[in-house]
């Protein structure tokens, strides 16, 4: 038996025959009893699923005899609370997609053309349930894109990406990915049609332009070896002048120069020079370049599969941590966490590699709301990144670590941990850090009860260099905690206009930090009950949840939970 309950639902017996489900509110009732954590009292059920009904209790008696002889068993969906006991062999679409192993061709959203008429809790939940799957089947869209795009295989990459496109057309990052496939594939013409329609329908639809990653995304080979230089000692010098100058700051030189060296690796047959180029050159796009993460991935990902056949683990396992850093970025928690324990395993017991790999683990634990093993992943890599003397990798740790200390409640060890972080930004003149401690520290202190207005010249300072950074999370993070100053002074007008330029900020480049974008709802939803504007609050609140529950972030799901439950009944 197979129960497939993403699309349009169906329940399939041994032969493949369909078997017959009556009605919106029994499908509704199968995806809650299966999905639950925990199995659930017939007068929960009852109460979410009819709650107008005359009799609730029997109305959900009578839908669960039906769900039985569909299911074809009367030992199913029994006791109170209800207990699914399926029979082992019974397939499920939602278990595949939470193992990866999804049929793609069966992509949708859950319970596709379902509309129970039920309660605002099972409303809830199932607005909740449709942004977790429809988040996990994103995620493993992409990968199966990288995947297939690493392996040559772009006749399987190709229909996967533009289902990526199909579903979320207003989202760039597909674009690019279904663009690069399209390269890959000798397709220069489709290309380049797709990037001028793509252009057209958000210009049209949304009203800005793409970034210019869209159009990078359908660059071709870029340059031959000088005459007279032997090409691999050709992309090696490039490959090196590269280096230097992303270290000296020049970036558009620097990744001019690692694009011809991996194309001059790719040329010559080196593949291990090969990888090392896509790894430096997808770094620095993660890294350097703003909204090329999508492009940046796809070269990680073949630098992490080349290495990986030539035996550098520690190449391939450098890949899997930037990887596991650009879903975790995004909000991707469960692709994240595969890429970071492939990394673990090829990294042994090398304990720098360790200390980097360990620092991300605990970013994508904090922001999914596992703040406890957070904490500890932070401090062991911490410990790793200073007995290597890697004081910009502890600053890192530090600074993401006192937002998680923050979030958690532990006042005093998150203003100790911005402390600690703020000195080895300055011992290490990592200017482009700054911002992030400093808002994090006028955060902590305003939680402490420090005065806002002595607060607002150093983030003043910190917003002023943000901008001039031209770093959209920095400009968000800095002016959200301007805005918290105003709210604690009272200043309702003042902080809602200081979250609004947040909030803008912090979303103009698609490489989004969805954690803070997650904030800045949270604190727009509180902001404005604040100051008595119940409708936004409610609105934020509600897209709070839909963002949280698509990006795994189980603290501020929570949150929005609360701002959309307590919010006033419109009727």
């Amino acid at each position: 038996m197979d129960i497939r309950l993403i699309g349009k639902p169906a329940i399939l017996g041994d032969e493949g025959e369909l078997r017959g489900v009556r009605g919106h509110q029994s499908w509704a009732l199968l995806a809650r009893i299966l999905l639950a954590e925990r199995p659930l009292s017939r007068r929960q059920l009852s109460a979410e699923l009819f709650p107008s009904a005359d009799d609730p209790l029997g109305a959900l008696r009578w839908c669960l005899a039906g769900l039985r002889r569909a299911l074809g068993s009367a030992d199913v969906l029994v006791g109170d609370p209800v207990v699914a006991s399926l029979p082992a062999a019974t397939g499920f679409d939602v278990t595949d997609v939470e193992a990866g192993t999804f049929d793609l061709e069966r992509a949708g959203d859950l319970l596709e053309g379902i509309d129970p008429r039920c309660s605002p809790e099972l409303d809830t939940w199932l607005l909740v349930s449709r942004q977790r799957i429809a988040g996990l089947i994103d995620a493993l869209v992409r990968a199966e894109v990288l995947g297939s795009l690493s392996a040559g295989a772009t006749a399987r990459a190709l229909p996967l990406a533009e289902l990526g496109v199909r579903r979320a057309v207003f989202d760039e990052g597909p674009h690019v990915l279904l663009v690069k496939c399209l390269v890959a594939a000798g397709r220069y013409e489709a290309a380049r049609e797709h990037i001028d329609e793509t252009e057209a329908l958000f210009r049209r639809e949304l009203g800005i332009e793409p970034t210019a990653a869209l159009r990078s995304a359908g660059r071709r080979r870029l340059a031959d070896a000088p005459p007279g230089v032997p090409p691999r000692a050709a992309a090696a010098s490039l490959l090196e002048s590269g280096r230097a100058a992303l270290a000296a700051g020049t970036i558009d030189a620097g990744v001019e120069c690692l694009r011809r060296a991996a194309d001059g690796a790719r040329q010559v047959g080196d593949e291990h020079l090969e990888a090392v180029c896509l790894f430096e050159l997808g770094a620095a796009l993660v890294h350097a370049v703003r909204s090329h993460d999508d492009e940046g991935a796809i070269l990680l990902q073949h630098s992490a599969d080349l290495a990986a056949s030539h035996g550098d683990h520690r190449l391939a396992a450098d890949a899997h941590r930037e990887l596991g850093y650009v879903d975790a970025l995004a909000g991707r928690r469960p692709a994240a966490r595969i890429h970071l324990q492939d990394a673990r395993q090829l990294a042994g017991d090398d304990v720098q590699l360790l200390a980097g790999i360990g620092s991300v683990h605990a970013f994508n634990l904090a922001d999914w709301g596992h703040h406890d093993e957070a904490i500890a992943e932070y401090g062991a890599a911490i410990e790793r990144a200073e007995a290597g003397a890697n004081h910009r990798r502890v600053a890192w740790s530090l600074g993401l670590g006192s937002w998680a200390q923050l979030r958690f409640g532990d006042l005093d060890r998150a203003a100790e941990w911005a402390r600690r972080c703020l000195a080895l930004v300055a011992d290490t003149r990592w200017v482009s850090f700054r911002p992030w401690p400093l808002a994090m520290t006028a955060e902590i202190q305003l939680a402490a009860g420090a005065d806002p207005a002595a607060l607002r010249r150093d983030l003043d300072d910190a917003f002023a260099l943000s901008c001039t950074l031209d770093d959209p999370c920095w400009e968000g993070a800095t002016a959200r905690a301007i805005a918290l100053t105003h709210a604690a002074a009272g200043e309702h007008d003042a902080a809602l206009e200081w979250i609004d330029q947040s909030r803008r900020r912090c979303l103009r480049e698609t490489d989004t930090y969805v954690a803070m974008h997650a904030a800045i709802l949270d604190t727009e939803a509180t902001l404005s009950a604040a100051a008595g504007q119940q409708a936004r609050a409610d609105a934020a609140g509600r897209a709070l949840v839909s963002l949280a529950a698509r990006c795994h972030m189980d603290d501020f799901l929570a949150r929005g939970l609360q701002v959309v439950r307590n919010a006033p009944d419109p009727g």
